[in-house]
C-alpha cells in the first residue's frame, strides 16, 4: 500500500522500497537497506545516489561507514503538494496546447469495468456547471457501477451538479424512479422508447463532453468525446425527449 502510494508520485518500485526501508531504519548502512529490500548493493548503491541528488535521502559519513537517512513524510507530502499546484497552474496552458488545433482528436477511450468507473466518476465530480444529461437504463447498469453513483450523491451535491435523466419504462427503471429524489440528487423521467431495454448510456456533461458507456457483459469500455458541437446537437435530442417523458407521479 505504502510503495503504492509512492509509485503514484513518482517514485520507481525499487526507489519505493528503498526509501521505506531507510525510513523505517530511522538510519541504516548500505548493508542494511541491501538485507531489508533484499537488492543487490550495487543497485542501492546506484538508487541511493538517484535519491540523494533529488534530496530525498542524505548520506553521512561516521567511523567510515556510509549511513543513510530519509528526507520526513511531512517534507515528502509537502513536495506532492507542491507537484500538484505546479501541474494545476499549469492545466490551463496545456489545455490551450491540446485544444489549438481543430484536427487534433479529443477523445478518450476507458477499457472494462475500471474504464467505465473513471467515466463515471468525471461525470459525478464536475462542479459549477449546467445539470449533467443522462439517457440510461438501470436494468442494464451492473450493480457496481449504481452503488459507485450512489456513493457519490453527497458530493454531488455539494458541487451543486444536478442531473436529468432518461429511462425508459421497464420494472427496474420504475423502481428507482420512484426513490426518494434526495438518494440521486437527479430527476428521472421516464421515456416511451421504442426498445424497453438498451444496454448503452449516453451522458451530457462539464458543457462540452460526450460521454458513452457500454454495459455488454462481453464489451464493457467508455468513450468521452469533448465536442462542442457534439454536445449542443445532442443536448437539442436530449431536450426535446425530456419535455415529452413522463415526471415522477405522473402516469404513463
Amino acid at each position: 500500500m505504502l510503495e503504492q502510494v509512492l509509485t503514484l508520485n513518482g517514485f520507481t518500485e525499487r526507489e519505493s522500497k528503498i526509501y521505506l526501508a531507510v525510513l523505517e531504519s530511522g538510519e541504516a548502512t548500505i548493508g542494511t537497506i541491501a538485507n531489508k529490500t533484499r537488492l543487490k548493493r550495487s543497485t542501492v548503491y546506484t538508487i541511493i545516489d538517484e535519491l540523494t541528488k533529488r534530496s530525498i535521502l542524505s548520506v553521512n559519513m561516521r567511523k567510515g561507514i556510509k549511513r543513510v537517512s530519509a528526507l520526513p513524510p511531512q517534507g515528502l507530502i509537502e513536495r506532492f503538494r507542491h507537484s500538484l499546484s505546479v501541474a494545476e497552474n499549469a492545466l490551463p496552458t496545456l489545455l490551450d496546447m491540446a485544444y489549438s488545433s481543430p484536427l487534433k482528436p479529443r477523445l478518450r477511450f476507458y477499457e472494462g469495468i475500471d474504464g467505465i468507473k473513471e467515466v463515471i466518476l468525471q461525470v459525478n465530480t464536475v462542479k459549477n456547471v449546467e445539470p449533467g444529461m443522462i439517457f440510461t437504463d438501470y436494468s442494464q447498469m451492473p450493480s457496481e457501477i449504481f452503488e459507485l453513483i450512489r456513493s457519490t450523491v453527497t458530493q454531488r451535491r455539494r458541487a451543486k451538479n444536478f442531473l436529468k435523466i432518461i429511462v425508459p419504462a421497464n420494472e427496474r427503471n420504475l423502481e428507482v424512479q420512484a426513490e426518494e429524489d434526495s438518494l440521486h440528487y437527479a430527476e428521472h423521467r421516464i421515456a416511451e422508447l421504442p426498445f424497453k431495454n438498451y444496454p448503452l448510456e449516453l451522458t451530457l456533461f462539464d458543457n462540452t463532453k460526450v460521454g458513452f458507456l457500454s454495459f455488454e457483459q462481453n464489451e464493457l469500455f467508455g468513450v468521452v468525446i469533448d465536442s462542442k458541437a457534439m454536445y449542443r446537437t445532442l443536448q437539442n435530442l436530449f431536450l426535446f425527449t425530456w419535455e415529452h417523458s413522463v415526471p415522477k407521479g405522473d402516469v404513463l
